[in-house]
């Protein structure tokens, strides 16, 4: 799996392409954390190549998103497929994470609130 950590204004974009798994998982949560090491506080996770998310991923997400909830922060979610939001709604989450259809929508509306998916993928 690999992990990229892009910047748009005073968000930061964490892109996902691969098996977010118990052995990769790690890599995610690295990522995320230095993003909020270096004080940044808006995390957007994009899952548009994240094939597939095993339990440990979906810790790693609820733990950086309760930490980013600490300090006034925040964190969304963007372009799942089908089996990762299966994973959501299995676990009951789905309704945790402020979720969207895709990154080009919430980055199109620049200062405006994107619009939030309200089906499956």
């Amino acid at each position: 799996m690999d992990v990229t950590v892009s910047e748009r204004d005073d968000t930061a974009i964490v892109s996902v392409d691969g098996r977010i798994d118990a052995e990769s998982a790690e890599r995610l949560d690295t990522a995320i954390s230095a993003v909020l090491a270096r004080g940044g506080k808006r995390v957007l996770v994009n899952l548009e190549k994240a094939a597939y998310m095993s339990s440990s991923g979906l810790r790693v997400l609820l733990g950086k998103f309760r930490a980013l909830r600490r300090v006034d922060g925040e964190m969304a979610l963007c372009s799942l497929q089908p089996d990762v939001y299966k994973v959501f709604l299995l676990a009951g989450v789905h309704e945790v994470f402020p979720i969207y259809v895709g990154l080009d929508e919430i980055l199109a509306t620049g200062d405006e609130e994107p619009e939030e998916e309200k089906t499956s993928p």
